[in-house]
């Protein structure tokens, strides 16, 4: 098996050097690519039919690669070497040792990925104050316990934060913030990390509404008691598609996977099941 791995300079602290990854990926080819090249060279890789393309890079990497791979046959091995690896962790790929051994003798399955507008995520999508907490919460980890940073971070966003008067299918709510998972995420409201499966053909959409009386403090208690997933305040559904518009607006900033772009409304969001392959470990 001989494939190709592109080394995202601009990754993270967890990048790893050209020559490093020649040595861990012998056989296969390693090759620098800057962030405004990684798609038409995953594209050119693809369509010379290499038996695998690997990026080492954090999650916004992936998602990229993803979104020239999906719907074909060529496999992505996500190389764990970014700021955030969620998506190669959640597929058994904890570290650059871990890809190596993948790379060497892995197997070949396919994963739903989600879509919105046209454009893949891997992860989770967003809208309104999520992103902005989960930046928070991870400055904050560096002297925090996880758990406390996030409470920390959400209330601070959720105290600053500028409420959504949405359309979800139809259904109007004025929110704190709407989440679209690729998955099930389980009851972890605000960790990415805990995601139940990647082959469920659905999304996972979480709208924290601030409508109701007392909204806001109510959030803020849920928070710090751990029970903001199951909080009324917490409208969650598992779809395999949904549309999402914003009152006032024609355009709005959306969350991919980390990276943030602004979309033109209204939103359209679908899982396509098994669309993409993946390299991941020998059972």
């Amino acid at each position: 098996m001989a494939g190709v791995v592109f080394v995202n300079p601009e990754a993270g602290p967890g990048a790893t050097e050209p020559a490093d990854l020649r040595v861990r990926f012998s056989g296969h080819d390693v090759e620098e690519c800057g962030p405004e090249d990684l798609a038409g060279r995953v594209t050119a890789a693809r369509d010379d039919e290499v038996d695998f393309v690997g990026v080492a890079g954090g999650d916004g990497s992936q998602r990229c690669v993803a979104e020239q791979l999906a719907g074909g046959d060529v496999p992505l091995l996500p190389i764990p070497a970014g700021t955030r690896n969620h998506f190669a962790k959640d597929l058994g790929i904890r570290t650059i040792e871990d890809a190596a051994t993948v790379a060497g003798g892995g197997r070949v399955e396919r994963v739903d990925v989600g879509r919105v507008n046209g454009r893949v995520f891997l992860n989770n999508s967003s809208l309104g104050i999520y992103p902005r907490i989960v930046v928070s919460r991870e400055a904050r980890q560096l002297r925090l316990r996880k758990g406390v940073a996030t409470v920390v971070a959400a209330v601070e966003q959720i105290r600053r934060g500028r409420r959504l008067e949405v359309d979800v299918d139809g259904e109007t709510a004025k929110a704190w913030l709407v989440f679209v998972g690729n998955g099930r995420y389980g009851e972890g409201l605000l960790d990415l990390a805990d995601r139940e499966s990647l082959r469920d053909g659905e999304l996972d959409v979480r709208v924290v509404r601030a409508d109701q009386p007392l909204a806001r403090l109510r959030v803020v208690g849920a928070l710090l008691l751990g029970r903001l997933a199951g909080s009324p305040l917490v409208i969650t559904r598992a779809t395999p598609g949904l549309v999402i518009d914003v009152h006032r607006r024609r355009r709005i900033e959306v969350a991919l996977d980390g990276e943030v772009e602004e979309m033109g409304l209204p939103l359209r969001y679908e899982c396509v099941e098994a669309a993409l392959p993946v390299l991941i470990p020998p059972v």
